[in-house]
């Protein structure tokens, strides 16, 4: 299930034989099924399928508030933006967008389990909906009731891991309602440091499914990764997986481009995705190709939605912060000092 935009990577391991209901989707020269209740992708290729056009993306990441609790100082969000949203209108928006063809919905913010009716609103949409339903929390919010009320309602939740946001206590309370979760882990300097003691204790604690990100932005140039920093986390990810046992997943942001040699890869290399197969939908209801994208078009009917994405979906936009893959080096460059410089 995507965060956000991520390439994943991991042993196959066969589900248990029972009846799933795929859903089609066609990519360009390709044809994908999907099964929201366990997340399983197949893609077929062949002569059958060389005619086929994508008609929608294939996730939609909507911003559903802007309010969040806490105050991360590399938030990318844009804390000035109204929220526009309200349960009516996010349900008939979400609802267009499964008529269009869009397979998944991943949600943030800010924090969407401040959004009004959070809990009704997950188990409508899914009643409603063919939509496979994902968000992403700092856990604050999670309770054992809210778990247990929307079991089976959705594809995945993903837990953000920061220093103040008590995960270990999170991950022990999904864990314990047997959730469906992964974490998102921003891989800075001082996290690769001691990424192979933290990633033992997520193992540890019950952690299944890791999701390694890079920083994007332009603010903070000492977070992103210097090209020696950047062979030691490749050199961790090729070690990791080798050592990973059945049933655990280890996920690398697609931002991350071709900046990590030598890893494994589901898809290969290739572009991103943004503003093809997925669109980033602000609080403040505009769209753009990625959540990292300033700005982005406002849009008032969904009409005009298809339209930006059918207009634009061939440009490969690049965000023109660093960290984007859609840039030279990531819009990245290393001093002699071995820091790291921007060249957005």
């Amino acid at each position: 299930m995507p965060d956000d935009h991520v390439a994943a990577f991991a042993p196959y391991v066969p589900p248990p034989l029972r009846a799933l209901s795929w859903r089609a989707h066609p990519l360009d020269g390709k044809l994908l099924l999907f099964e929201r209740d366990s997340g399983l992708n197949m893609l077929l290729e062949g002569e059958e399928t060389a005619q086929l056009q994508r008609v929608a993306p294939r996730t939609l990441l909507i911003a559903v508030t802007n309010a969040c609790d806490l105050h991360c100082p590399f938030c990318y969000r844009d804390r000035r933006s109204r929220s526009l949203w309200r349960y009516d209108s996010l349900l008939q928006f979400c609802q267009d967008a499964d008529h269009w063809g869009v397979l998944e919905v991943a949600f943030g913010g800010g924090e969407p389990m401040l959004f009004p009716r959070w809990e009704t609103f997950i188990r409508e949409l899914y009643s409603s909906t063919r939509l496979a339903i994902n968000f992403t929390t700092n856990g604050t919010h999670l309770s054992e009731a809210f778990l247990h009320a929307i079991a089976g309602c959705y594809g995945q939740i993903r837990l953000s891991l920061y220093e103040d946001n008590a995960w270990e206590q999170t991950v022990a309370l999904l864990v314990h309602v047997n959730a469906r979760f992964g974490v998102n882990w921003l891989i800075t300097p001082g996290e690769l440091s001691r990424i192979e003691t933290k990633f033992r204790r997520l193992l540890q604690l019950g952690v299944r499914d890791v999701l390694l990100l890079g920083y994007k932005g332009s603010d903070e140039p000492e977070l992103h990764l210097n090209p020696v920093e950047r062979q030691k986390l490749a050199a961790f990810v090729r070690d990791a997986y080798a050592r990973l046992g059945q049933g655990v997943t280890l996920k690398l942001d697609v931002c991350w481009g071709d900046s990590l040699y030598g890893v494994p890869t589901l898809f290969g290399g290739g572009d991103c995705g943004g503003g093809d197969d997925f669109l980033s939908i602000t609080s403040d209801r505009r769209v753009k190709p990625c959540s990292f994208h300033g700005g982005g078009i406002p849009f008032e009917t969904f009409d005009e939605l298809r339209a930006y994405w059918q207009q634009r979906r061939a440009l490969r936009e690049a965000a023109r912060v660093g960290g984007c893959a859609r840039l030279p080096g990531r819009g990245l460059a290393a001093t002699e000092e071995g820091q790291v410089r921007l060249c957005v």
